[in-house]
């Protein structure tokens, strides 16, 4: 319980204790006047009555709103799972588009890289061709480099040994 309603609770006691303790008042009879004629009644009834009547229109006007909140709550609730679900198979055929439109590109490349291949494939060949011959051309340079460095470190070292000889 909140303490509103327990608030509302506590006065609604101390209210019909009231009631309870000045009974033999409020059942009193007296000339009552409703402006056109008067009229011989309790008057503390009247006034009870009168509240009781205008706290059950409160209450039945209270309920009613609240059953129609309830049901445009309910009404909006329906709407907004359709506008979901319909968002949700919208997204769903959104993915598969775009998966569609991947794959057809994706194929398309594959298309391209196989044709440039075959464009490739035969320059390719003949580059390698020249390639290997153009390694063998550079190896046998590098092993007359080798020969003329041999030569050279031979010399070297007989030129070494003559100014050797020399300066002894």
């Amino acid at each position: 319980m909140t303490f509103r309603s327990i608030a509302v609770l506590i006065v609604f006691l101390a209210s019909v204790l009231f009631v309870i303790a000045n009974w033999g008042p409020i059942m009193t009879t007296m000339p009552v006047s409703f402006i056109l004629f008067t009229v011989n009644a309790p008057f503390g009834l009247l006034l009870i009555l009168g509240g009781s009547l205008v706290f059950l229109i409160c209450l039945l006007w209270m309920l009613w709103k609240q059953a129609t909140v309830l049901v445009d709550l309910q009404k909006a609730n329906r709407e907004a799972r359709k506008a979901r679900e319909e968002a949700e198979n919208a997204e769903g055929s959104r993915v598969v588009k775009f998966e569609d439109s991947l794959k057809a590109r994706l194929d398309a490349m594959e298309q391209r890289l196989v044709r440039l291949d075959e464009k490739m494939a035969a320059p390719l060949a003949s580059a390698l061709q020249g390639g290997d011959q153009t390694l063998q051309e550079l190896q046998a340079v590098l092993a007359e480099m080798k020969k003329s460095q041999d030569s050279l470190g031979k010399t070297a070292a007989r030129l070494e040994e003559l100014s050797d000889q020399r300066l002894i």
